[in-house]
């Protein structure tokens, strides 16, 4: 194969591939141009936050999203508790001493209505619901 046959083929391979990129692109730039439909949006954090407008209006006034632990969970939160440095049995994860189960805090975020949970509605046994963190159930 002579060299002009050679560039001919190499020419036609690459304006193929310009033919492609080009189709790509076209539909690409199509695609920014869909319009967008937001049709619900939910959050749930601690501090009493249902919605994003709540978000918004803690994130706005600068309010903290700490509270005390929930009760209605089946935790034992004044045997549970063990202030940091007090003398115990077992190491968490950062090497410090602390009963197993224990906790440094009687604060934190929570959601406090977690444990309405509706188990049937999500097709949960009612004995696995008890079973399951309230938080993660959300």
């Amino acid at each position: 194969m002579s060299n002009e046959a050679k560039l001919r083929d190499y020419l036609k391979r690459a304006t193929a591939d310009l033919r492609e990129a080009r189709q790509q692109t076209r539909e690409l730039e199509e695609k920014a141009h869909e319009p967008i439909a937001i049709v619900g949006m939910g959050c749930r954090y601690p501090g009493g936050v249902r919605s994003p407008e709540d978000l918004w209006q803690l994130v706005a006034e600068g309010r903290d999203a700490i509270s005390g632990l929930p009760e209605g969970r089946g935790w034992d939160l004044d045997g549970s508790y063990a202030p940091a440095g007090e003398q115990v049995q077992d190491r968490d994860r950062d090497g410090d001493a602390r009963d197993a189960g224990a906790i440094p805090t009687r604060n934190g975020g929570f959601l406090h209505d977690a444990d309405l949970f509706d188990a049937g509605f999500f097709g949960v046994s009612p004995r696995e619901a008890e079973a399951m963190d309230p938080q993660q159930r959300l």
